[in-house]
This record gives C-alpha cells, sequence and structure tokens, in this order.
C-alpha cells in the first residue's frame, strides 16, 4: 500500500528536498556571508531572526493565504519569493534589507511546509500516516544536512552560491507544478490557551519553549562561532553538516527511549550531555575532528529537545485538545526560536566563541532545572497513556502538529473497540 502511495506522491517529497537543499544552504551562507560583509555580530543576529519571524509570521497568514488562492499557486507564489529573496540579499549588501529577504525566506519555507504537509495528511491513511510523515522528515533533516555540503562547492565570499540556492528553490517548482494529485483545503483550527497548555504540561511547554532559543540560535549564528572558534570554509561546512546531522538521526533513538521510559528523563540526559560537552569544549583544547564530533554530539543532543517536548505535552493532553493545542505550540516556539539567533549573538559578541558554549549551557540548564523540579510536582503518565514520539522539523506546522492529534484520537478510538 505504501508502495503505490508513494509512486503518486514522489513529486511533494522531491519539491521538499530541493526545498530543504536551498534553505540549508542558504542560511549558512547568509551567516558567513554577513560576518564577511563586516556586519557585527549583534547585526548578524539580528538578520539572522527575520527568518523564524517570518515562520511565526506564516503561522498565522499562510493558511488563510492557501484557502484564497489554492495550494498549488500558493505554493509557486511562495517558492518564487524565497527564490528571489536570497538574490536581493547580492544587491544590496545592508542589514535591513538582509532582515526583510531572511524574514521573507522564512514566511516562505514554512507556508510551504504547510503545503506539503497538508497533502501527506490528505492522501495518507491510518495505516501509512505515519510511515509518510516519517520519509518526510528524513527529507526535510536530510536537504537541510546536505545543503550544508553545498557550501563548500565554490567561495562563499562570491555570488555563485547564492545563484545556486535560488536555482534549487526555483527547481522545486517542477515537480509541484506537474504533479496530479488533488490537493486539499486547509482548515483553521481554534488554540489552547496558553495558561490551559501550561497547567497541562509546564515540563513539556517549557522544553518546546526554551529549546527554541538553543535550536534557532545555532541555525542562525552557528556559523559564526565556527568562524570564531577558527574553523576554514570546509570545515564550516562540516561542523553544520555534523550537528545537523547527529540531530536528525539522533531524533529517532531518543523517541524509541521516551516511550518506553518517563520523557523528562530522556529530556534531562540531553540536557545534561550539552551542558558537559560545553564544559569539556570551554576547558580543553580539542583536535579539529574531535571537536566537529563533540559538536556533532550537542546537536544529537539539542535539537530533539522540541519534538520530546511536544511529545510530553501531548501526553498530557486529552487526543480531543491535541488539535486545538497546536497553534498554541508552535507560537510559543517560535516566540522563543525569533530571539534564539540574536540572543546567541550577544553572548558571541560578549565571549567570543565561548559565548556560544556559555549560552547552550545556561538554556540546556534552564530546561533541566525547570524538567527537574516538575518531576516532584507531576506524576508521570502510565506509558499505555503516551502519545507516540513524532520526529517534528526545523519549523514546526499546524498541519504536523494536527496529524499527531488525529493519529492520537484514532488510537483511542481502537483501544475503546
Amino acid at each position: 500500500m505504501l508502495t503505490i502511495v508513494m509512486r503518486s506522491i514522489w513529486p511533494l517529497f522531491l519539491g521538499i528536498l530541493f526545498i530543504s537543499l536551498g534553505n540549508g544552504l542558504q542560511g549558512t551562507l547568509s551567516s558567513w556571508r554577513a560576518d564577511y560583509e563586516g556586519f557585527s555580530i549583534l547585526t548578524t543576529g539580528f538578520v539572522m531572526s527575520g527568518y523564524f519571524l517570518g515562520a511565526f509570521a506564516s503561522s498565522l497568514i499562510a493558511p488563510d493565504q492557501i484557502k484564497k488562492t489554492g495550494q498549488i499557486r500558493t505554493y509557486a507564489a511562495f517558492a518564487s519569493i524565497a527564490s528571489t529573496a536570497i538574490l536581493i540579499q547580492l544587491l544590496f549588501i545592508e542589514p535591513p534589507v538582509w532582515f526583510v529577504s531572511r524574514f521573507l525566506s522564512g514566511f516562505c519555507v514554512a507556508g510551504i511546509m504547510i503545503i506539503v504537509e497538508g497533502w501527506l495528511n490528505s492522501i495518507s491513511s491510518n495505516k501509512n500516516r505515519g510511515q509518510l510523515f516519517s520519509i518526510h522528515m528524513v527529507v526535510v533533516w536530510g536537504g537541510l544536512a546536505m545543503g550544508q555540503g553545498l557550501f563548500v562547492i565554490d567561495d562563499p565570499a562570491g555570488v555563485n552560491l547564492f545563484l545556486l540556492a535560488s536555482i534549487l528553490l526555483s527547481i522545486s517548482l517542477i515537480p509541484i507544478l506537474l504533479t496530479e494529485i488533488k490537493a486539499p483545503d486547509v482548515e483553521h483550527q481554534e488554540s489552547l490557551g496558553f495558561k490551559a497548555l501550561w497547567k497541562a504540561s509546564p515540563s513539556g511547554v517549557a522544553t518546546i519553549g526554551i529549546s527554541g532559543l538553543a535550536s534557532a540560535g545555532f541555525f542562525g549564528v552557528g556559523t559564526i562561532y565556527a568562524i570564531q572558534s577558527g574553523l576554514s570554509v570546509s570545515e564550516t561546512a562540516l561542523f553544520m553538516t555534523l550537528f545537523i546531522g547527529f540531530g536528525a538521526l539522533s531524533q529517532w533513538p531518543l523517541g524509541w527511549l521516551s516511550d518506553k521510559i518517563d520523557r523528562r528523563k530522556v529530556i534531562l540526559l540531553c540536557c545534561s550531555v550539552v551542558v558537559g560537552i560545553c564544559i569539556l569544549l570551554s576547558m580543553y583544547d580539542f583536535s579539529t575532528p574531535t571537536f566537529l564530533i563533540l559538536n556533532g554530539v550537542i546537536g544529537a543532543s539539542t535539537l530533539p529537545l522540541y519534538s520530546l517536548g511536544v511529545a510530553q505535552t501531548n501526553d498530557r493532553l486529552k487526543p480531543s485538545q491535541m488539535v486545538s493545542a497546536s497553534g498554541t505550540i508552535i507560537f510559543v516556539y517560535s516566540v522563543f526560536a525569533a530571539l534564539g539567533p540574536f540572543s546567541m549573538s550577544y553572548f558571541l559578541n560578549l565571549f567570543g566563541s565561548l559565548g556560544f558554549l556559555l549560552y547552550l549551557s545556561l538554556v540546556h540548564l534552564v530546561i533541566g532545572l525547570t524538567v527537574f523540579v516538575m518531576m516532584f510536582i507531576n506524576e508521570d503518565v502510565d506509558e499505555s497513556d503516551q502519545s507516540d514520539f513524532q520526529v517534528m522539523a526545523q519549523i514546526p506546522s499546524v498541519v504536523a502538529m494536527e496529524v499527531i492529534a488525529e493519529e492520537a484520537i484514532e488510537s483511542q478510538s481502537d483501544s475503546e473497540n
């Protein structure tokens, strides 16, 4: 059954692969080039925060726009705008212009994710939905990681990499425009209030929000940390690839483990690993290979925290509440994510490369302490009542959250029958 479905929806995966490749390249290139062009570290953080502000705006605006103009036309518009936005950075090397460019990129990529995930949700069944979305996450995270490798194929001080990123985003249009899959309708869902969500799962909400400071900070100015650490262009690309790649690969084993034991213990484990490695990196000078691998392990521990936080939150909600909570979850993450690049750049500006390690340590200490305290206040849920762990993308969408809710509702219905 899955093979038959894959034959019809491969254009969606191919399109999102090109989007992820171009998006991954663009993020690293923009951060590196901002430093090369003489932007201050704080200015670079401000510029890169535009991406996550755009993603947040898209979660509010894009669904209505999709309903008005249709999925295919909206996808085409978003891909075209994203392709153009990266080229604007070549024409106007000014921080305000670059901020707008990054805002447009975040807005359009997040909108495209809503469209693609809505498609996947509409054409999948309860039997294959989880498998299809797992494949989708492999494509998204794999594309982001491979996009870092493209950073080394030409001089980032030139124009070719900007052109390549634009071309990749434009190519993503081809399989989507030629697909014969009927696009679904996108419906707005009302949100469960923040107070109600926090009351249900303070550990999960804290992990969701505060992890945005770390992950968005890395995606925004992680390149600056690599530069300050003395890495070459090729080593910087490898640093980004390992951080993202390890973070993508670790989601499945950590998710599996969190389905077997108290998820909060897994969150604590991840936070402890990050803090421990940050202490090691701050105390000793490691060889470049060891330095890269250790930072990869940091990525493996910090990037899955959002998915773990969502799973922990869903464990405390009724299946019928999960859909209405999705908008609030994304709101919480997006607010913190928008602050991530600028706040991390502030630490880098004050403490140099040590600021990256100090920032990550503080962020994960806050998450860890919050979760640790809450373990003594709130009891763990039974394993039978836990929702299934789902890997989430760098930019979460309401559609993906709704899929998790729908599967939980179906699972509850099956158990009752």
